[in-house]
Order: structure tokens, then sequence, then C-alpha cells
């Protein structure tokens, strides 16, 4: 009998384990099939590396406009003009700082330029000289027309422009932006320039309000080879921007200075890089980094389906025991029942409560007492059997 039990428990495991299992694999095979197609797609991870490298170069030369737009507005105040006005050299410099800290406040309270820090603001005559700048005296005197050529080029045209200072000997990496200053004849007394950093943390910002993707500034520094200058990394990031270091990389994405753009994939990423948009004589190149599928691999995600079925069959084993116990217990001890009364107790009778046996139990018990002639009583003791029914008493055993 036991054997019997073990039997129908292990029956009902296997049953249930077998529908457990198909249910997993198909669950997983769909779920694979579907994933495969939006993470791992290959030509929509290169769109979104373009998309991101694209919206990035936006973004830097909509900042430049902004900035350029608003220093025309304030080189044609009065109290700018009146910079490059006579007077001794010391008053001029001494005005041009005043002014320069009074625009460079101005800017922090620009809602047009709020989310681009200005921590720098000039005031260059004619020659190239500084006359003064913010909070600081440093600069005055100084030929900046030399060492930025593009400086003599605004002074010559006349015209608003933006240009990356990218020095390494004189620890500066701005985007500076370059407004005119005329005189009440039009004639060019100078220009008025602020600066912009372009580091990590403007990245970073860039980042986070165009695509969330890695994003570096790299300058060229040789023929073919780029030097990363600037990143831009989000939570999660690191390893893509690890990529974007990589020299094979930077090599490969110093073509876009020739080619315009480029977008391709090297290794487990996929990379975009193109030319540094809307800043004149710029040798830099913004680059982009995106993992080629959005998860390390499709299968990592299909663990919890795995997980969720190894549950579901510690599930069936313990619920196949209970309800091979929950049926089989019954069945034995009817079964043990009826050997009693094969072996000469006839007199024996079931007492088991079961919600799903009690019937037959009690059609059991009424079968015996009719084969052994025993009357039945209902629960005061009373008989069941019709009157001048014969009556003959049940011998023991």
């Amino acid at each position: 009998m036991k054997g019997l039990d073990g039997d129908m428990r292990w029956k009902i495991i296997t049953v249930n384990s077998i529908i457990l299992v198909i249910v997993a694999l198909l669950s997983v095979a769909l779920v694979k099939r579907g994933l495969d197609d939006v993470l791992s797609n290959r030509t929509e991870r290169r769109s979104a590396a373009e998309r991101a490298i694209r919206s990035a170069n936006l973004h830097l030369e909509l900042d430049s406009s902004r900035l350029e737009r608003w220093l025309a507005e304030r080189a044609s105040e009065e109290a700018v003009i009146g910079v490059f006005a006579g007077g001794t050299s010391q008053a001029r410099s001494e005005n041009a700082s005043a002014q320069a800290k009074r625009l460079r406040d101005a800017a922090t309270k620009s809602a047009a330029l709020a989310a681009m820090p200005i921590p720098i603001v000039l005031f260059v005559d004619a020659r190239g000289i500084v006359i003064g700048r913010n909070d600081s005296s440093q600069m005055r005197g100084e030929d900046l027309g030399r060492a930025y050529p593009s400086i003599g080029q605004a002074l010559q045209t006349g015209r608003t422009s933006s240009q990356v200072w990218l020095n390494r000997q004189r620890s500066e990496q701005l985007v500076a932006s370059y407004a005119p200053v005329r005189g009440e004849g039009g004639e060019i007394l100078g220009i008025l320039i602020a600066g912009s950093p372009l580091n990590d943390e403007r990245l970073s910002t860039i980042s986070r309000a165009t695509s969330g993707q890695a994003l570096a500034m790299a300058a060229l520094s040789g023929p073919d080879t780029l030097e990363v200058i600037a990143e831009g990394t989000l939570e999660g990031q690191r390893a893509a921007f690890n990529a974007i270091r990589q020299q094979p990389v930077l090599t490969r994405a110093a073509s876009a200075l020739k080619s315009g753009r480029a977008v391709f994939a090297d290794g487990s990423n996929v990379f975009a890089a193109e030319p540094l948009q809307g800043y004149q004589g710029a040798q830099l190149v913004i680059l982009a980094g995106l993992p080629e599928s959005l998860v390390p691999s499709v299968t990592a995600l299909l663990w919890p389906i795995f997980a969720a079925a190894l549950l579901g069959f510690v599930l069936v084993v313990a619920g196949g025991i209970f309800l091979g116990n929950y049926i089989s217990a019954p069945i034995t001890q009817l079964e043990e029942g009826l050997l009693t009364v094969l072996n000469g107790r006839t007199n024996h009778r079931f007492e088991l409560e079961h919600p799903e046996f009690g019937g037959l139990v009690f059609r059991i018990n009424s079968l015996l007492n009719a084969l052994m002639g025993v009357p039945e009583t209902d629960s005061e003791g009373r008989t069941s059997q019709p009157p001048g029914a014969p009556y003959r008493e049940a011998e023991g055993p």
C-alpha cells in the first residue's frame, strides 16, 4: 500500500511538472524572441547613437547662439560702450572690471542662459588687448588676440561668433562667444567676450537634457589621433565611456572630421562621432557611446522566468505530496478496513470523516450491514429496518 501511495504522489508531481516545464520553455522562447528585436536591434541602436550625437551637437550650437544674441544686446548698452571711452588706462580697466562683473551677474539671472554657467566676461579693445575682466585684475593688458586669432577675425568682420578656447599652457578650456562693440559712427571699438566652461559637468548636463547617453569631447592631437578633453556620463554609463577612450574608437572617430559623421560598432558598443558645429575653426569631435544591447544579454532577463519555474517546481512537489496524502490516506483506510472484514471481523465498520470520501464510506457501511443482516440505526439507536423484517445479530470474530 505504501508503494501505491508513493506512485500516486509521483504521478501527480510528474504530470504537473511536465505542464510547468512546457509553459516555462514556451514563455522563455516567446519572451526571448520579442526581446531580441527590442534590446539587441543593431540598426535601432545605431540610429539611437546618431540621434544622441546630433542632439548634443545641436544643444551646444544653440547655447552658443543664445549667448551670442545676449552679448550683442549688451554690447549696444551705453555703459558697455563707455568702457572704451577716453581716460587713463587704469580708469578704463577699473570700469571694464565693474561692467564685466555686472554683465556676469546679469547673465546668471537670465532665463535664456540659466543652463549655461558663465564664469568669465572680458572686454578686449580693437588691438586685441584685454582691458579688464570680472572679479579679477588678471589678464589686463594681455594680448589675447595673439593667443586666439579668432579674436582678430571678429574685430575685422564685426560679426558675433563663438570659438572653443583650448590652451593647455594657459589652462583654458572654454566656449567663448564674441560680440563687437561699436561707437557712434559704427566703428568697432572692441569686442565683448563671455566664456562658458567646456568640462565634464557641462557634457553631463547636456546628456541629461538630450539623449541620456554617454558623451565625450575630443580634440585632434595628431593626423588621426584624438584626445578626450571632457566626458559626460550618467549613472550606469561608465562602461560605455571607458569604451570611448579606447584608441581604436578614437582613431575611427577621427575620420568624422573628414567625412562629417561616423557611426560604427566596436565590441559590444555602438558609437557615433561628429565634428563640433557652430564654432569657428574648431578641431573638435563630439562622441556618443552606448551598449549595442540595453542589457548585457537577453538571457540575463530570462532568469526570473527560470527562477519562477524552479519555485513552481518546488510548489508542485509540495502540492503533490499534500494532495497525494489527502487522497491516498482515506483510500488506505478503506482498503485496510475491507481486508479486516474479509478476514472475519464482520462487525467492523468504517469511521472516516472526509469531505470527498464521506458519502462513499456511508454507503460501504450500509452495504456491509445489508450483507451481514445487521439493522441500521439512527443517531438515537433506533432501528431503521421495516417492521417484521428478520433480525440476526452479527456474529463476532
